[in-house]
């Protein structure tokens, strides 16, 4: 089963690569100078945004408001899009967590990601105390919790 996820994921990072390379010999892309490798799981191709919400359906991906989306682009590794980032999060508050938590830690956000199997905070406990045993995980993710309801506030407001 770890195996299938893995093929899979490698696949679609490869797939996004080729994607992204094929963008920049357009010239689209973002810019110039040199984007930041952001790790497994935080890369992907710039969507755009819908109002906000935290919900979430099958067949999309998490939404959420321009304001914390800039919040987030700079929280996360350069390049990296917060809308693409976010697949695989059910959950607004558990996505704006994990980056946090890997902005506190200086942890990428890709490897944190990529060691959480269901996104949810009992798995971002197991993941922080995986990449940094030394921290106090408990209160790592009580903090970027805290942080990140801060954040989603935040972005409501006017």
């Amino acid at each position: 089963m770890r195996i299938t996820k893995a093929l899979i994921l490698i696949f679609a990072v490869f797939l996004f690569g080729t994607t992204l390379q094929a963008q920049r010999g357009r010239g689209s892309g973002g810019g110039m100078g040199t984007m930041s490798t952001p790790g497994i799981g935080g890369v992907g191709i710039p969507s755009s945004p819908s109002p906000e919400t935290t919900t979430r359906t099958t067949y999309s991906e998490l939404q959420f408001n321009d304001k914390l989306a800039d919040k987030l682009k700079t929280l996360l590794p350069q390049g990296v899009d917060p809308h693409q980032a976010s697949k695989g999060f059910l959950e607004l508050k558990e996505f704006v967590t994990t980056v946090r938590a890997a902005n506190n830690l200086k942890v990428p956000f890709g490897e944190l990601k990529h060691k959480m199997a269901d996104g949810s905070s009992k798995e971002l406990q197991k993941a922080i105390h995986e990449l940094k045993p030394d921290a106090d995980a408990k209160a790592e993710m009580k903090k970027a919790g805290e942080q990140a309801k801060q954040d989603i506030k935040e972005s409501k407001q006017s």
